[in-house]
């Protein structure tokens, strides 16, 4: 039999409680616990192992949970076959830069008001970055623009 804390080979077993479980340990791992026979029953509720290794090995999936993540992903599905319906117009950055610049606003003034990052503002500017349809509608409610075809 090995030690249930480090995992040695022992000759004999010592069974003591850590934190109100049973443990068979050697001689080394023995003075992390109380001894079983030195432990009265007072002092502490003791949890057999046998308790525990039901539970840990009786689980079983439910369908309710199969359903729901194929819920979670027709949602997935959905959202990104909205994002592809709308299609921004060639030269989105230039036009949101202009936009911008004509209401006198700096990019830190335009991520304030609609709830963004500068650095989203500078990427979708820059076209390295295509941004949601939410984040479409609010540029084009602040700048009044259309970006989308």
């Amino acid at each position: 039999m090995n030690c249930e804390i480090c995992g040695n080979s022992i000759n004999k077993i010592i069974t003591v409680v850590i934190d109100g479980t049973q443990f068979d340990v050697c001689s080394n791992c023995s003075s992390l616990g109380k001894k079983l026979d030195e432990q009265s029953v007072e002092d502490e509720e003791v949890f057999p192992r046998d308790r525990f290794a039901k539970e840990r090995f009786e689980f079983t999936p439910r369908k309710k949970v199969f359903f729901e993540k194929q819920k979670s992903i027709q949602k997935i599905q959905n959202f990104s076959g909205a994002m592809q319906a709308s299609s921004l117009i060639e030269g989105f950055g230039k036009k949101i830069m202009q936009a911008r610049q004509k209401k006198g606003l700096t990019l830190k003034e335009l991520a304030m008001k609609i709830y963004e990052k500068e650095s989203v503002i500078q990427r979708i500017e820059s076209e390295k970055f295509n941004p949601s349809d939410k984040t479409i509608r609010k540029l084009e409610k602040e700048l009044e623009i259309k970006l989308t075809e």
